[in-house]
């Protein structure tokens, strides 16, 4: 979140539609968003340790509908070009969009953990 509170890497207003404004509805979502942002940022790092390329992939395509779904601000064409670039880019650049990735998701779990304890706890 800026200065002014506003969120910087999500923006909950699919979210907010989806659930039609049912709050318990919307803290369902969130802390799922909660628990699975730190295990698929934990298996993008180790893919990337291994220097696994099919696997970046695979965990960046598997989580292209939360990401979509959460409204992850200026992520999806990253993520799209390494599904589709994954194997011909260099590694050096292929390491810098995972890591661009990476710091966004954190920056968003963050926003999420900040949204769930003011309006929620």
């Amino acid at each position: 979140m800026n200065a002014d509170g506003k969120m910087t890497y999500i923006d909950l207003t699919n979210l907010k539609a989806i659930s039609r404004d049912d709050s318990a509805r919307m803290h369902k979502y969130l802390v799922q968003f909660e628990h699975l942002i730190p295990e698929r940022t934990h298996q993008l790092e180790k893919a990337l340790t291994d220097q696994n390329r099919l696997r970046i992939r695979q965990i960046l395509h598997k989580m292209s509908p939360q990401l979509q779904f959460f409204g992850i601000q200026n992520i999806m064409v990253t993520v799209q070009r390494l599904e589709f670039e994954y194997e011909t880019m260099s590694l050096l650049e292929l390491e810098q969009l995972v890591n661009e990735i990476i710091v966004k998701l954190q920056g968003a779990l963050f926003e999420v953990s900040e949204y769930i304890r003011l309006h929620f706890k």
